[in-house]
């Protein structure tokens, strides 16, 4: 019989014992594995989200504030700026594009964005593409006659269900005007897919009090300068005034990462006393195994074993253990990971990759399993120095 296939007897007979160990490595690298998916995947599901706008100018408040409600629709829009803004930043000859925006309410938990048809734009500099699967995107309809047309996300038509040619509305106030789907976009892979757009006139015509505005409210407005030397200008001067701030999305992203590096220090303690504990307990479980087996191991020297097999014995019974409850454990974490992104998606918009396979799976189980095969040296050690007349003798 070779050392495996011993190893693989005594795993077999005590199969509960090593089940349950392999079962709390199992939990401790998909705790491990989850989170490190799960943090980098936020990180980038961010980036990937974030406007391909350098300024996002609106009402004073708090620009994280600002930024999270516009460009990921993950907190209450902040107070309105008046459209004016909009109309001195599309002339100014510094800015290449503006692009008016209106946060409002939401139809089943899906917001609506009012905009025009500059936003959907394929210009040079966009990472984000966007395409319709059906229909057509809504038109600039002027102010006093809307058209109350709707585009609606991929995720936002999936979801609720709306076809084009439906009309729908949420709540009675705005049963005198229910929107229509005229088209539905192809997944972008952002926060836009769980947005319904519609036009700023067709929202000021829905909104009681945006109807009796004179001068009509705005939420913000994306800005892409046409050289990047006129960024500081344009952000000095929409701050320096009262009713604006203007929010660079880059800064912001910055301090939400600088926000989670924190919680990441955390949770690497937190990981770091879980390995601890998962090693404990793989020692405790592999040091009992090896005291009941004390009189089979002096039997097997008896018959001519060297200590150096029975050592190896050990060694590669507490690897096996290791790679399985490793291995079980990359699964499960992906496993959760992709539970993570399926709730991240539905609530906030950010698409993550779960099912992502990098260098940081294979480092992590090789760890694991030379982890795993130290924490069974001590027994090892103690089948190595098993004595055969001592263990051998008659029991009384």
């Amino acid at each position: 019989m070779t050392i495996l296939t011993i190893a693989l007897k005594y795993l077999r007979g005590r199969l509960l014992a090593s089940a349950l160990t392999a079962v709390s490595i199992a939990l401790g690298v998909g705790l491990a594995i989850a989170s490190i998916l799960i943090a980098s995947a936020i990180k980038e599901g961010f980036v990937a989200g974030a406007t391909d706008y350098n300024l996002v100018v609106g009402a004073k408040g708090s620009p994280t504030q600002l930024v999270l409600a516009v460009v990921f629709r993950m907190d209450v829009a902040t107070p309105n700026i008046e459209y004016t803004i909009y109309q001195e930043l599309k002339e100014d000859p510094r800015v290449a594009v503006a692009v008016p925006v209106m946060v409002g309410d939401a139809y089943q938990g899906f917001r609506y964005v009012a905009t025009n048809t500059a936003y959907f734009a394929a210009f040079p500099w966009r990472r984000k593409t966007y395409s319709l699967s059906s229909g057509r995107l809504f038109g600039d309809d002027p102010v006093d006659s809307p058209a109350y047309e709707a585009v609606l996300g991929a995720e936002a038509a999936s979801r609720t269900g709306l076809r084009l040619g439906d009309r729908f509305y949420e709540g009675e106030e705005m049963a005198d005007h229910p929107l229509i789907a005229v088209g539905i976009l192809r997944p972008t892979h952002s926060a836009d897919d769980r947005a319904i757009f519609i036009s700023l006139s067709s929202f000021w015509g829905m909104n009681e009090l945006a109807h009796a505005m004179v001068v009509k409210p705005l939420t913000a407005v994306l800005v892409r300068p046409k050289r990047l030397t006129d960024l500081p200008g344009l952000h000095r001067e929409h701050n320096v005034v009262p009713e604006t701030q203007a929010v660079l999305p880059s800064g912001v992203l910055l301090t939400i990462f600088n926000m989670m590096a924190v919680a990441q220090e955390a949770l690497t303690m937190i990981l770091t006393i879980v390995g601890v504990i998962v090693l404990l307990y793989v020692f405790v479980a592999l040091y009992s195994a090896t005291i009941e087996r004390r009189r089979e191991i002096a039997t097997m020297r008896a018959l001519g074993a060297r200590r150096t097999t029975v050592l190896a014995i050990v060694l590669v019974e507490s690897g096996m253990l290791a790679a399985t409850g490793g291995f079980g454990g990359i699964l499960a974490g992906h496993a959760a990971a992709y539970l993570a992104a399926t709730v991240l998606a539905q609530t906030s918009g950010l698409v993550i990759q779960p099912f992502r396979f990098d260098a940081v799976q294979p480092a992590v189980l090789t760890g694991v399993i030379l982890l795993g095969t130290l924490a069974g040296l001590l027994p090892a050690l103690l089948a190595y120095r098993t004595e055969v007349a001592e263990n051998l003798a008659p029991l009384s």
